[in-house]
């Protein structure tokens, strides 16, 4: 692989010089730059050798954390208007720790953040200015990102930069070092999103880009974050309670002009929300009046839970889907039902509900099972308009594949994470969403995700469904715990590195994430070869590793990895052995030498996998398998033959005794009687 420039198709060229992207720029990690850093991201200084007076930043990100690559492919060179531009990417050694991280490398502000923290206070933006200055280019950054096809999700004012040292110029920055919305506090997330945890909020979709897009400017508007100084929790609550506007805007006054843009941003309907096309309307001087979400109905009388009590359906729902265990019992005793009927007066939900009680508690033989998913579909329909709720999961069901992830690097539990795919969770939010007419939140593939996990050999469980729910997370294999393999076409250029420098020759170069990542990175069925890795014939799971191995330098390069070659190659006793021909065994011990030092793979795969020679020795084996029954066949005559001859010369033997027996007998008994009458 290359070491100067990405290739076409996206594979990520590594330099092994510590602090160095591609041989050209230069990362100094004893340089930090705290004002540009991000919560999972540290900022440094950079020099690019082709350009050294051009200002750099690159942004390190966390090891073996979930980031979004595809958003660094696509944005990669961009000259999208209103943002950073990101200059390059890829993974780099530190010269501190040694360990390999992901770096994305940003034009440099010169100028800093437009508010240092959301407790600062700025002075507060006019309403002309703002149009100006923040409005119209950020409106035509919002419109090129949903050409692009992608979601920000890190807008707010600590995240916006002055490019000039008038600040004149102002750019979004960094979206990729981090799980969407993982670093967004919840007064920038919509509502749906500040209910989720903040590594499953999913992709999102442009409409809540336009809602963190409306928290900023009233921020900016006011000069300072108007929810600044509360608690997460009553932020949240207060959205459930006011809505998003009330409980953001509360007391503050902001210009007139201003409120029905806001109004239209802040909207907790999705379909009601303010998108771009709107944003242009009113900024052409079309009135548009924001139609205003309706809220939960308030009960006649409150619904007992916990020692509280709940006064509308959302925020029991909320109060029960933290309470789990406890939540089942007013569902299954019909209290749930009847409050609906008498208190909110919603026939139609009180009927939803106890149909989904009698359904779901019916007829099956996994009662726990059946109680998760009717409290799970019950919560659902008392508040349609909320992510994912099960059990101690919170989130989007495109945002399942990052907790997954974090879960995996961080070395906790899974069986929740398991459980949900098994019992295919998101699928059923999905259904119950759709009957609402709402977004689905992506595509779940969940009868495929099952299908794995239903499967405990190597390339298969719960490793395969993380790499197919993250499609930009690199291979987490301990084998790989010092290289980046996010793409395919990295993993053999990483594995020739660890075979030059530390591998270890009694072991195998895959694991169970490896196998993962080629099964799910790999746009060919391996699933035949997946299989056979797992083989108690050690030759069989050798040559199909082999043979994948061999087909991925085919396709992808590099021409050359003699360190991985040799490491194949001291594996290779049981293959040789699965020849019968000691001709045959001897060629092969001659001639696999010569193709590892030639670094390849597929030389190596058709010296041991040669159909000609395979079906020669299959042949030759089966007619020297004959001509030994042949033999043995007739050994075993000669044996019977000579058995029976023994046993005719001493049946012959004993007769003839018993003649000569008599015939002395009878010579003595004449001597005797001629010597008496003698």
């Amino acid at each position: 692989m290359a070491n100067s420039e990405h290739t076409q198709d996206g594979a990520l060229p590594r330099s092994r010089v510590p602090g160095v992207l591609r041989d050209r720029f230069t990362i100094n990690m004893a340089s930090p730059i705290p004002q540009l850093s991000l919560p999972t991201a540290d900022a440094f200084t950079v020099v690019d050798k082709r350009e050294s007076a051009r200002p750099l930043f690159a942004l390190v990100c966390r090891p073996g954390f979930p980031v979004r690559a595809n958003i660094m492919r696509t944005l990669k060179g961009a000259q999208a208007p209103g943002l950073l531009q990101l200059v390059d990417w890829g993974p780099v050694v530190s010269s501190s720790t040694g360990t390999t991280s992901l770096c994305v490398i940003y034009e440099r502000p010169q100028g800093g953040r437009l508010m240092e923290t959301l407790q600062s206070e700025i002075t507060p933006v006019d309403e002309y200015t703002i149009i100006r200055r923040v409005i119209e280019p950020m409106l035509a950054l919002l419109k090129d990102l949903e050409g692009r096809g992608i979601t920000h999700r890190a807008i707010r004012p600590t995240n916006i930069f002055l490019m000039d040292e008038g600040g004149e110029r102002l750019a979004l920055g960094d979206c990729t070092t981090c799980p969407p919305a993982f670093d967004q506090p919840v007064a920038f997330e919509a509502l749906e999103s500040c209910l989720c945890s903040p590594i499953a909020r999913g992709n999102g979709s442009h409409n809540d880009d336009c809602y963190s897009f409306g928290v900023t400017l009233l921020c900016l508007l006011l000069g300072r974050n108007p929810v600044g100084h509360l608690e997460d929790e009553t932020i949240i609550r207060h959205k459930v309670q006011y809505g998003s506007y009330s409980a953001l805007v509360g007391e503050n006054r902001v210009p007139l002009s201003m409120i029905e843009l806001l109004r239209g941003l802040l909207s907790d309907d999705i379909h009601l929300r303010w998108g771009v096309e709107a944003i242009e309307l009113w900024l052409s001087g079309r009135r548009l009046s924001p139609i205003q979400h309706k809220h939960e109905r308030r009960a006649a009388r409150g619904f007992p839970f916990n020692d509280r009590e709940y006064m509308n359906c959302r925020d029991l729902a909320m109060a029960m889907s933290r309470h789990w265990d406890q939540a089942l019992g007013p569902v299954v005793d019909g209290k749930l039902e009847l409050w609906l009927k008498r208190a909110v007066e919603d026939l139609e939900r009180a009927a939803t509900v106890a149909e989904i009680a009698r359904a779901g508690l019916s007829g099956t033989s996994n009662k726990q099972e059946a109680f998760d998913l009717t409290l799970f579909r019950v919560l659902l329909e008392l508040d349609p308009l909320v992510p994912i709720r099960y059990k101690g999961f919170t989130g989007m069901p495109d945002g399942l594949g990052n907790a997954l992830a974090l879960a995996m690097v961080q070395k906790t539990d899974l069986r929740l994470l398991t459980e949900m795919i098994n019992r295919d969770v998101p699928r059923a939010w999905v259904e119950v969403r759709k009957g609402h007419d709402l977004e689905n939140g992506g595509d779940i593939q969940s009868r495929e995700l099952r299908s794995f996990l239903s499967q405990s050999g190597i390339g298969f469980g719960i490793e395969r469904c993380l790499y197919e729910m993250n499609d930009s997370l690199q291979c987490l294999s301990p084998i790989l715990a010092d290289e980046y393999v996010v793409d395919l076409k990295d993993l053999l250029p990483a594995l020739d590195a660890v075979a030059n420098e530390q591998a270890d020759g009694s072991k195998w170069p895959v694991d169970r994430h490896i196998a993962a990542f080629m099964g799910a990175r790999s746009r060919a069925d391996i699933e035949r070869q997946l299989v056979q890795l797992a083989s108690s014939d050690q030759s069989k799971g050798l040559i199909a590793l082999l043979n994948l191995f061999a087909v991925f330098q085919h396709r992808n390069g590099p021409e050359q990895v003699p360190a991985l070659a040799a490491w194949i190659g001291g594996l290779a006793a049981p293959l040789i052995k699965s020849y019968h021909s000691r001709e045959r065994r001897a060629i092969l011990e001659k001639e696999l030498p010569k193709a590892v030092r030639r670094g390849s793979l597929v030389e190596i795969y058709n010296l041991f996998e040669n159909p000609g020679e395979r079906e020669k020795d299959t042949k030759g084996f089966s007619w020297a398998q004959a001509q030994y029954r042949m033999a043995a066949h007739d050994l075993k005559f000669l044996d019977a033959e000579e058995k029976e001859r023994n046993q005719d010369a001493t049946r012959i033997g004993r007769q003839s005794v018993a003649v000569l027996g008599i015939v002395v007998g009878a010579v003595a008994t004449a001597f005797a009687i001629l010597t008496r009458g003698l």
